[in-house]
């Protein structure tokens, strides 16, 4: 993949730069103009959940007004959509500087860049006078604010026992991890801070008692200080022994920070729906998403962030995924027109 778009870039006379990670794939940092004054900085990523072999023989099928494919809103589209923009900048005559910024482990919030990533982030930004996420979103609307995340994994040690015989001598590791589980999902708030236990581990035959548990946690939250809480909440149901006799060891496995709506998130927002509504591309909707993006981390960076900038489509994630066609140009077209008028 990064071939392909480095060998695009460079033929369209763009530069291309590469940042080795030791975990994870290279980064790209493509760009226009270099050198010139700062237009804006652009994200989108390389990655997708999807494994190996799950699209077929013929991971790429065109179906007419949609192309299905790993990763066609998510987000594939989202660099054709970029790169769309800057060859259409550039061949006429546009004189910023446009930044391009590709990661590849967006979707597993970054865990394998760790810090170094965070810092990627932090000195590409610099200086930009907003950063434009390419990621999918539905059609005509754009993402003006992201929950935050806190993955956790829980390990519960409790006692063994034969299930028939020593079941009051024994201590339920299963069992403790659920009250564990119960009093977290139990703290979830209706638009507010969720905690999903969606994986679990634990014992090997029906008539043994676990001695051991594991399990994780995802948490969402609007807001920084709602973060700040939420790792309280945590950190004191962990910490709480519902069965005597246990224990539990906390670990945070990532943290990605909310992409909080702002004053200027929404000024940003409005100049480009005036210059969609100046040329006819469509009414935009500011909308809030439930999910984490590279966004998060340019808006901690102090650089005004909006998100789902890109083309749209259906069954993201999923082996249906696809992209529709015309969402990828139209969207090109927005990005193009309102970085014209800056």
């Amino acid at each position: 993949m990064n071939n392909a778009i480095t060998l695009f870039a460079k033929s369209e006379g763009f530069s291309v730069k590469r940042t080795p990670f030791e975990k994870c794939g290279d980064f790209l940092t493509i760009e226009i103009n270099e050198g010139a004054p700062k237009g804006g900085v652009f994200l989108a990523h390389t990655d997708t959940v999807h494994e190996k072999g799950v699209f077929g023989n013929q991971p790429v099928k065109d179906l007419g007004d949609r192309i299905q494919a790993p990763g066609a809103i998510d987000c594939k589209g989202g660099i054709a959509v970029a790169l769309l923009m800057m060859k259409s900048l550039k061949d006429n005559g546009y004189a910023k500087n446009l930044r391009l910024l590709l990661t590849s482990d967006e979707e597993i919030s970054n865990v394998l860049g760790g810090r170094e990533e965070i810092q990627f982030f932090t000195e590409n930004v610099q200086g930009y006078p907003f950063a434009l996420n390419c990621e999918t979103t539905e059609k005509d609307e754009v993402v003006v604010s992201r929950k935050g995340i806190l993955r956790y994994q829980i390990d519960v040690t409790g006692v063994s026992g034969h299930s028939g015989i020593h079941y009051f001598e024994s201590k339920n590791a299963l069992a403790e991890a659920a009250h564990k589980i119960v009093a977290l999902e139990n703290s979830s708030q209706e638009g507010g801070t969720t905690y999903s236990c969606n994986k679990i581990n634990a014992g090997n035959v029906p008539n043994i008692i676990p001695e051991t548990c594991s399990f994780i946690v995802d948490v969402r939250v609007h807001t920084q200080s709602a973060m700040d809480t939420a790792k309280q909440t945590v950190q004191s149901i962990v910490e709480k022994k519902y069965i005597g006799g246990t224990s539990a060891v906390l670990t945070l496995l990532s943290e990605r920070p909310p992409m909080e709506k702002t004053k200027e998130t929404m000024q940003l927002f409005n100049s480009i729906l005036a210059v969609t509504q100046k040329y006819g591309l469509g009414n935009l909707t500011p909308v809030q998403s439930g999910g984490g993006s590279d966004s998060c981390y340019t808006q901690s960076a102090g650089v005004t962030s909006l998100c789902g900038l890109g083309p749209s489509g259906e069954f993201c994630h999923t082996p249906k995924e696809y992209v529709k066609k015309d969402t990828i140009p139209l969207r090109a077209k927005i990005l193009a027109a309102f970085l014209s008028e800056q």
